[in-house]
């Protein structure tokens, strides 16, 4: 096996007539590492930004969600029942319901929710305070404040719609609040309808309300949620409680983010696999002019399948080199990626994240490991079949034909 390794290494080194050789195999190398880096770079790009948004949803959300029917029984022995769950890190009540703001001739539809003390708002401008709403007092985004028109001091009226038995709407749940702090929650979804207000204000609108009383969850590990409400739901079987978790949530955001993703990594994958016709024709082409070299190699007592053997490592030499180097270039990329925004910016006077207009000032990445090795294990494979014709009828070739024929 090492002469094996050691024989296909000098073959690369190809001779004077043999430089077009040389380039075709340079150009395979760089044309693997140019594919690997940019399914790398991208996909790393892009699992920065979903990490991103799960970060400012879960500002916002709580992993895990019970909403509670307003005839059910005591949600305190709820409460006692969920702390002897190992994975939950924390448990809060308040209370969330859909209704109308109108203010200046204007209305919109909004989402009420009451202030949660355990929300994580990790820029210091976003920060509040768990006694900074007070009764009569509201949070509204930025986005929300701007299409109405509304800035700090204004008074809205809060309407929230309640439904009888009977299936009967009424809108006596009505109140009259003053604007407190106008935020930038940092989703346009957020910041275009939801209001935090008192938790007692909250209730006294909503109480009337089905399943407006939530039981908000926090885990330890976040990622766990899905298996958890499954759990729940087996645990709270009826029709007085409903379970929901932050990835059912925004199930159609994600799934988005999932399809842009397998879009994007499969079209940019695409330039390995002619990266890998690359190869077949360096192959071919070593093979064509050494023909000589593998006449004597059968001569001194290698067989075919040596003979397949050694251009196969050939084939597969330039393949990892080039996955190396585009893994080594992909990574050094990311790592670099302030630096490559403040060149583009100095050389080009292109800013990619301009101050207000987005909600990120610099391109977020995070590299995934499990990704990358999905990457090269599936270029490896693919990297093996195009390696693979060549080398089979490099071993097929006769010794007595090309001393026959060949020339030189």
């Amino acid at each position: 096996m090492r002469n094996k390794l050691f024989i296909a290494y000098r073959l690369l080194r190809s001779k004077e007539e043999s430089r077009f050789i040389s380039i075709v195999t340079l150009s395979s190398i760089i044309a693997i590492s140019i594919g690997i880096a940019a399914v790398i770079i991208v996909l790393s790009v892009m699992n920065g930004f979903e990490s991103e948004i799960h970060q400012r949803i879960l500002q916002l959300n709580s992993h895990i969600t019970i909403s509670i029917k307003e005839s059910a029984s005591d949600s305190d022995d709820l409460i006692d029942r969920l702390k002897q769950i190992e994975e939950i890190k924390k448990i809060s009540q308040d209370y969330q319901a859909k209704g109308l703001i109108e203010s200046n001739k204007k209305t919109s539809a909004v989402m009420v929710k009451s202030f949660n003390a355990n929300l994580q708002m990790d820029d210091p401008m976003q920060r509040i305070k768990s006694n900074s709403i007070d009764r009569s007092e509201l949070i509204i985004g930025e986005g929300l404040a701007q299409s109405m028109n509304l800035i700090l001091g204004d008074r809205i009226s809060l309407t929230i719609p309640s439904v009888s038995k009977k299936g009967k709407v009424s809108f006596s749940n009505n109140q009259t609040f003053e604007i407190k702090e106008i935020l930038v929650y940092g989703l346009r979804q957020y910041d275009a309808s939801l209001i935090l207000i008192n938790k007692e204000d909250a209730y006294e609108l909503v109480k009337s309300n089905q399943f407006a009383k939530k039981i908000s969850i926090d885990l330890f590990d976040i990622y766990q949620a899905k298996r958890i409400s499954t759990m729940l739901r087996v645990m709270l079987d009826g029709d007085d409680y409903r379970i929901s978790d932050w990835t059912v949530d925004n199930s159609v955001l994600f799934s988005a983010i999932n399809i842009e993703k397998m879009t994007m990594s499969s079209l940019l994958f695409l330039i390995v696999i002619i990266a890998m016709f690359n190869v077949i024709v360096m192959l071919s082409m070593s093979i064509d002019s050494k023909k000589k070299e593998i006449a004597v190699l059968k001569t001194i007592g290698f067989n075919s399948l040596d003979i397949s053997h050694i251009f196969f490592f050939q084939g597969m030499l330039n393949v990892l080199t080039g996955m190396f180097f585009g893994c080594l270039f992909g990574i050094i990329t990311l790592l670099n990626l302030d630096q490559l925004e403040r060149v583009l910016d100095y050389l080009f006077n292109l800013n990619l994240f301009p101050s207000g207009l987005y909600y990120i000032d610099s391109m977020p990445y995070l590299i995934k490991t499990k990704e990358i090795g999905i990457i090269c294990s599936s270029a490896i494979i693919l990297s093996m079949f195009a390696c693979l014709i060549p080398s089979i009828k490099a071993g097929k070739q006769d010794p007595a034909n090309i001393t026959r024929f060949h020339n030189g």
